[in-house]
């Protein structure tokens, strides 16, 4: 798929916790999925040592981006960490409660870390490969009581 088409792709989030995604050959639900990924960034910032320089040892990497220090007067604090699966997106299935079946599409994930609160917050969008179609002004009228009773008098 060339850039320009991936760019204009319309990522809608998944709210529905229960709804099913299938990664590869692991399935999860939208819930469990989020729970993981946040649960991992977590895991990983929590690393015990950072192992490149000796003078920091004992410093976990948390309390290492906590703050940009500049030099001894500029301290600037430190705010969100952001991780985000790649922009095209990770190739997957999606199963809605109360749709008629899978749906391929591209996923993406972003996790983000407040450094202060400690809390994580976690969200997946969805895009289809086959985009939907888009609802007629008229289906609504066409499906009403009313409408079927005049198309059954003709």
């Amino acid at each position: 798929m060339d850039e320009k088409v991936e760019i204009n792709r319309s990522y809608e989030r998944l709210d529905g916790n229960d709804d099913v995604l299938l990664l590869g050959k692991a399935t999860f639900t939208v819930r469990r999925l989020k729970e993981l990924a946040a649960s991992k960034l977590s895991e990983i910032l929590r690393i015990d040592r950072i192992q490149s320089t000796k003078h920091c040892s004992g410093i976990t990497i948390i309390n290492w981006m906590n703050e940009l220090r500049l030099n001894e007067e500029t301290i600037i604090p430190g705010g969100d960490i952001n991780w985000n699966s790649p922009k095209e997106g990770i190739d997957c299935q999606v199963l809605k409660i109360g749709s008629k079946g899978w749906k391929k599409g591209k996923v993406q994930i972003e996790v983000n870390k407040n450094l202060k609160s400690g809390e994580t917050q976690t969200s997946i969008k969805f895009c289809p490969d086959e985009p939907l179609e888009p609802k007629s002004p008229l289906d609504d009228i066409r499906e009403s009581e009313e409408y079927k009773k005049l198309s059954n008098n003709n």
